[in-house]
């Protein structure tokens, strides 16, 4: 995935703003100009105000971090130019080949008010569009309703999870910051795989090799519009397999709604009670992982939350349950606040994992995130997507000082609370809290 685009120039309102990528030839004359605009934006050093944390990406408010950033060519700064001054700017993360996730986005303090935001968002929705496939999975801080709804209008609406009190106290000295999840499918090839979706209907297999048989055979009939390549037709059987969606039987209505989002692209059976039938087996995505080697703790040394990544084709038994316990028991030695656990989705066992979290760990939902998970197959060589289901875990005194969107004393706001997807979301995880609540004052009373 090429990550650049050609110069992008907003419309009315905000004709004067342009906005392109800062390249690494750019680095020497421009790190200086985008490291001063965070600072404007943000505060030194990231820090806004009095009692507040620092911005958690420390590289972008120094010349020298930014410049190291754009030699490095791993991350992409879209920059925001009016007037010819840099006066914001956005980050794109490259997770993957296929994967990105934009964060950073900052609009000088002085020149708020004049579509910016909505300018900078535009502008790497663009770039993102031009690649051959991006899937765009993005956390929006949920304080700024500016910030929302400038993501919302450029097609970024598709909610697929909340994360309570996931991020530093950027923006509040006392409340850690919430922030609202959305994907988006982008690139030259989702057009495409809409239209073989259009044309083929669903139920097209569940083995991509079979899949890709079914498209090619389409394409000699004259039945599609655009002939792919060979590499194209592999990504696009990743978008268009047949794959269940393994999750507890709390989830299955909410899994269900994220998923109506995405059904021009995707195929997907929601199956919530797997019975005996309960393995080691892996619905879509076949890999050997070793016992040991099932889960990924990151314990982010320096932040408040912590995240535990397990791997396709992860197996849970009484061994890994200790291996959880463990993990838990060792983050939860360092005080980590938040805790995130990411479970791939498309194996039965995705339910008995969730079910250990939500019943015996006092974790809630968080999101559901269709291919948000890549694996490589060395042999014989392939790219594999997968769907990830993540549960999320509350320290009990950040609950208790900080409410839920909706009650009279939250600090966070959400655009479009509650008539959209994210009420239904939050209204499941204010659901889960109080039955856990009401779970340990029955152990409290025993």
């Amino acid at each position: 995935m090429t990550l650049s685009a050609p110069e992008y120039v907003a419309s009315e309102p905000t004709e004067k703003v342009v906005v392109s990528a800062a390249t690494k030839d750019q680095a020497e004359n421009l790190s200086k100009e985008i490291a001063q605009m965070y600072v404007a934006a943000l505060g030194q050093g990231g820090i806004g105000r009095e009692g507040c944390e620092a911005y958690p990406d420390s590289d972008l408010f120094s010349e020298e971090g930014v410049r190291s950033t754009l030699q490095a060519e791993e991350r992409l700064i879209a920059v925001a130019r009016y007037n010819e001054q840099v006066c914001g700017a956005m980050v794109a993360d490259k997770l993957s080949p296929y994967h990105v996730e934009f964060n950073s986005m900052a609009v000088r303090l002085d020149k708020r008010g004049l579509g910016i935001g909505s300018a900078i968002v535009s502008g790497l929705k663009d770039m993102m569009d031009a690649t051959e496939l991006t899937i765009n999975t993005t956390e929006l801080v949920t304080h700024s309703l500016a910030s929302q709804a400038a993501h919302f209008q450029a097609g970024y609406r598709s909610i697929v999870g909340f994360a309570y009190c996931h991020y530093p106290r950027v923006f509040f000295a006392n409340h850690p910051e919430s922030v609202l999840w959305v994907t988006k499918f982008q690139g030259k090839l989702v057009s495409a795989v809409k239209q073989i979706r259009s044309a083929l209907g669903r139920k097209l297999g569940a083995i991509s090799s079979d899949l890709v048989h079914t498209v090619l055979a389409a394409q000699a009939q004259g039945r599609l519009n655009q002939r792919l390549s060979e590499q194209q037709l592999q990504l696009a059987a990743e978008l268009l397999l047949e794959r269940t969606a393994y999750v507890p039987l709390a989830y299955s209505s909410i899994v269900q709604s994220i998923l109506f989002q995405f059904e021009e692209i995707l195929d997907r059976s929601v199956v919530s009670n797997v019975g005996s039938s309960v393995g080691s087996s892996v619905d879509d995505v076949a890999c050997e992982t070793s016992e040991t080697a099932d889960l990924v703790v990151e314990e982010k040394d320096g932040f408040g939350h912590s995240y535990i990544i397990y791997k396709p084709g992860f197996s849970f038994n009484d061994d890994q349950k200790a291996a959880i316990d463990k993990a838990l028991v060792s983050l939860q030695k360092l005080e980590k606040r938040y805790i995130l656990v990411r479970i791939p989705a498309n194996q039965p066992e995705a339910i008995a994992l969730a079910d250990y979290l939500r019943q015996e760990k006092g974790f809630v939902f968080h999101s559901y995130l269709p291919l948000y998970g890549y694996h490589q197959e060395q042999e014989p060589k392939r790219e594999e997507l997968y769907d990830v289901l993540t549960l999320q875990w509350i320290a009990p005194a950040i609950l208790a000082g900080n409410a839920l969107p909706g009650e009279t004393d939250s600090v966070v706001k959400i655009y479009g609370y509650p008539e959209n997807l994210s009420g239904s979301i939050i209204r499941l995880i204010a659901s889960e809290l109080n039955k856990n609540e009401r779970k340990n004052g029955h152990h409290d009373d025993d």
